[in-house]
C-alpha cells in the first residue's frame, strides 16, 4: 500500500493500492486523536504500522494500515520529518525545527514505542546544526542524511546519540 499526507487542508492520510488505485482516507483537520495539524511525514514500519508526524499538534500518531489509532508521541516537538531503520531492529528518527530563525533543531532518535534514546542538534548553519529539517533518510541505524530547506543543503551524519533521562514516551490514545 501506499500512503500520502495530505497537508494543511484537510488534513488527512490518502491510502491507495500498490497500483495507485484509491483506498480510503482518514483523519481531517483537529487536534482530537486520529485528527491532523499538517500532517508533514510518513513512515511504515515492517510491522505495518504508520508513524505520521502531526507537526501542528506536536505529535507523532501510529496507525494500523487501515487508519486505526494504535497510540501518540507527544514528546519529540514539532515533528518535521520521520525516517525508519532497516534491519530486525528498527529505530525511528524524527526531527523538530523551527522555520522562523534558527533558534533550534533537534532530531530524536527513539525506540518504535516512542521510547526516546538519544537526540541531538542545534540550529545554525555551521556542519551538524541545522536549518529547517524537512526531510531525512536512515538506512542504517546510526547514519542519517538530513534534508534542509532554510539552509538548502542535504548533511550526512555519522553518530552515536547521547541517552536522555525518559524512559517511555507513549501516550495511550
Amino acid at each position: 500500500d501506499i500512503f500520502v499526507a495530505d497537508g494543511n487542508i484537510p488534513s488527512r492520510i490518502a491510502k491507495f493500492d500498490k497500483n495507485g488505485a484509491f483506498i480510503k482516507t482518514w483523519g481531517g483537520r483537529g487536534d482530537a486523536p486520529g485528527q491532523f495539524s499538517t500532517p508533514h511525514s510518513i513512515v511504515v514500519d515492517s510491522k505495518d504500522n504508520l508513524y505520521v508526524a502531526d507537526r501542528g499538534n506536536k505529535r507523532i500518531q501510529v496507525f494500523d494500515t487501515d487508519g486505526k489509532l494504535k497510540t501518540q508521541y507527544t514528546n519529540v516537538g514539532a515533528p518535521w520529518a520521520l525516517c525508519l531503520t532497516t534491519g530486525p531492529h528498527q529505530y525511528l528518527y524524527s526531527s523538530d525545527s523551527n522555520t522562523n530563525d534558527f533558534d533550534h533543531a533537534t532530531i530524536y532518535k527513539m525506540e518504535l514505542d516512542g521510547t526516546i534514546l538519544g537526540k541531538f542538534g542545534a540550529g545554525g548553519k555551521q556542519l551538524k546544526e541545522f536549518g529547517t529539517v524537512h526531510q531525512m533518510d536512515c538506512r542504517k541505524d546510526n547514519e542519517v542524511f538530513v534534508g534542509e530547506i532554510t539552509t538548502w543543503r542535504v548533511q550526512k551524519l555519522n553518530l552515536h546519540p547521547a541517552k536522555v533521562e525518559s524512559s517511555s514516551a507513549a501516550t495511550p490514545k
